[in-house]
């Protein structure tokens, strides 16, 4: 894996599910997907689902056992009952249940992009040492000055997405036109949109994360109190961002809380890192979280 260009479609995988009570007793899906190597657990950002990553997950696996979960109310997860349930904080009180229920351990390795990342933060935070390495892609954690009083746009954005379509091709061929999906790769496209819906009687699908459930989630983005506790991390992370990304400063205030961190910058990307550069961000996962 040498670059962009050298990816083939999006692979037919066939893992193992298996569904853990989480937070509040909200069913937490996660995927074993196997390998050989520590145990790799990956996280979605907000929006999408777990199979996200499957553009990914041959290479990783030949270094990793690898597991992919799905945020509440994402995915094959389910939902809270109520909507303040949404809160981040217990997303990571999921992920620590998705690790006990699996026997996974202690001192495994992670990766979070966006909302996901903040997600492996706080549970790194609740149960200090769970991770050895953790590969944070634009975690969305600041300061709370950022955040307080702050309408996210993507919580508008949300509640008016579409959320049937006459086929599976149908929205692929409108995502792929316009923002923010026209700059993917088209294998983690179509990973999105094989895994993003479900079949209605009508022969039509619909998004297994509707737009309204995807806006309470960002309204409740932005992890101010993990902020804090960064310092006190022993885990050693790992922060990537982009220059194009529209919370690239919040990584920069994440360096200076985690002055030991390594750090990367892609050039040309915008936040979807992993969905723009699967290659690269392969590649840099395996070198980090295996040196």
């Amino acid at each position: 894996m040498s670059g962009t260009d050298t990816m083939d479609a999006s692979p037919v995988l066939n893992p193992v599910r298996h569904t853990v009570s989480g937070e509040g007793g909200v069913p937490i899906n996660a995927w074993d997907h196997g390998g050989d190597g520590p145990v790799l657990v990956l996280c979605h950002c907000t929006g999408t689902h777990s199979r996200i990553w499957d553009p990914l997950v041959p290479e990783l696996t030949r270094h990793f056992h690898v597991y992919a979960t799905d945020t509440r109310g994402h995915g094959d997860s389910g939902l809270p009952a109520d909507f303040d349930d949404f809160r981040w904080a217990h997303s990571g009180r999921d992920l620590l249940a998705v690790i006990d229920a699996l026997d996974l351990g202690t001192g495994i390795l992670a990766t979070g992009h966006s909302g996901g990342a903040a997600h492996v933060s706080y549970a790194e935070w609740f149960r200090p040492g769970v991770f050895a390495r953790a590969v944070l892609i634009d975690a969305i954690i600041g300061p709370p000055e950022i955040f307080e009083g702050r309408v996210n746009p993507l919580e508008k954005l949300a509640r008016h997405r579409r959320n049937d379509f006459d086929s599976r091709a149908a929205a692929r061929e409108r995502y792929a036109s316009k923002p923010p999906m026209n700059t993917w790769h088209p294998a983690c496209l179509d990973a999105y949109v094989n895994h993003a819906f479900v079949d209605l009687p009508d022969g039509r699908v619909t998004l297994k994360c509707q737009g309204p459930i995807e806006a309470e989630v960002y309204k409740r983005s932005g992890s101010t109190d993990v902020f804090g506790h960064l310092k006190d991390f022993t885990m050693e992370p790992f922060l990537i961002t982009a220059d194009q990304s529209n919370v690239r400063y919040l990584p920069e205030l994440q360096r200076a809380q985690l002055p030991h961190a390594r750090f990367h910058e892609f050039a040309g990307v915008t936040h979807f890192i992993p969905q723009e550069r699967p290659v690269e961000v392969a590649q840099l996962m395996i070198e980090f979280l295996t040196a």
